[in-house]
């Protein structure tokens, strides 16, 4: 029902993020139908139920030894064929709000909503590759670790990362060439958030 807004809201969101890595309806519908549960929208009722904010995700099993991975292959080209109904993690494949509804809370609740399939499904935790989108701002003068590490110490704000661990995750890796988009120069941070009643 949402998939085209869901498309819309990915360029709004993502001017540089490359055409084959944003979700399309095609992409949301089949997103959709490999696990229901684990995707949400935010919408505006009063602007005929506007798609304004979405989550995608996936149940995986992962291992912190090999934590490299891009976007692509984590959610299995978009599909999420590679969802396990019995996987450890929830992983979060794109969580974005538009830019006119920013500051209102949205982005915080569907952080939210996640944690609530966490522990409805009693996973380990969250995972996602957090695109360091403030960091085209800065790679001339640092390499990504020492950003995220900055980012972390709180001497520098990342527009994404910065809000995610205020939300409560950690870094555990620095992922380089994860995902085809200039803001980020295709790094992200592996960020986890761990259930603590698992």
């Amino acid at each position: 029902r949402f998939c085209a807004g869901v498309e819309l809201l990915q360029h709004a969101c993502y001017p540089m993020l490359a055409a084959h890595e944003k979700i399309g309806a095609r992409e949301a519908t089949t997103m959709m139908e490999a696990f229901p549960r684990g995707q949400t929208v935010a919408i505006d009722l009063d602007a005929g139920s506007k798609v304004v904010g979405m989550n995608t995700g996936l149940l995986i099993d992962f291992s912190f030894d090999e934590p490299h991975h891009t976007f692509q292959q984590i959610t299995s080209n978009l599909t999420f064929a590679n969802h396990k109904p019995n996987g450890e993690y929830y992983y979060g494949g794109d969580i974005c709000v538009h830019p006119d509804y920013r500051r209102r809370g949205i982005g915080r609740k569907l952080y939210e909503s996640r944690k609530e399939i966490v522990r409805e499904f009693g996973l380990k935790g969250i995972l996602a590759g957090g695109m360091l989108v403030g960091y085209h701002r800065h790679c001339g003068a640092m390499a990504a670790e020492e950003y995220v590490e900055r980012v972390v110490a709180g001497e520098l704000v990342d527009p994404t990362l910065t809000f995610q661990l205020a939300c409560g995750f950690r870094v555990k890796a620095v992922i380089p060439n994860y995902i085809e988009d200039d803001s980020c120069k295709g790094y992200a941070a592996l960020i986890l958030w761990e259930n603590d009643q698992a």
